[in-house]
């Protein structure tokens, strides 16, 4: 059996922030990363981490100094029901390489 995509949503500031970081990168740069990322959201939401309340996030590895990492903040709708679960994207941050290197997180 397939496995089921969830819906992915967005906040404004998810979009507004989305459209940011698609500004200052090139695209043949960051659609791999920021696809990936989105598909694994996407496709197995529960498998990332717990944050704050039913706030989760996800976060790119690092593939090399000339390639932003990321992070997305997102919450699981109707979580547990299996025909109507979403997910609404929150926000995204990228993350500093060099700050990665250092041992930052």
């Amino acid at each position: 059996m397939p496995e089921r995509r969830r819906e992915l949503l967005q906040t404004l500031e998810f979009t507004a922030q989305f459209d940011e970081v698609v500004q200052h990168h090139s695209r043949d740069v960051i659609e791999p990363v920021l696809t990936g990322l989105l598909d694994g959201i996407a496709r197995s939401p529960q498998s990332f981490s717990r944050t704050i309340g039913n706030w989760r996030l996800a976060r790119s590895d690092s593939l090399g100094l000339t390639i932003p990492m990321f992070r997305i903040v997102f919450e699981i709708l109707d979580e547990g029901k299996e025909d109507s679960e979403r997910v609404l994207l929150l926000w995204i941050q990228e993350d500093s390489t060099f700050d990665e290197i250092l041992g930052g997180t």
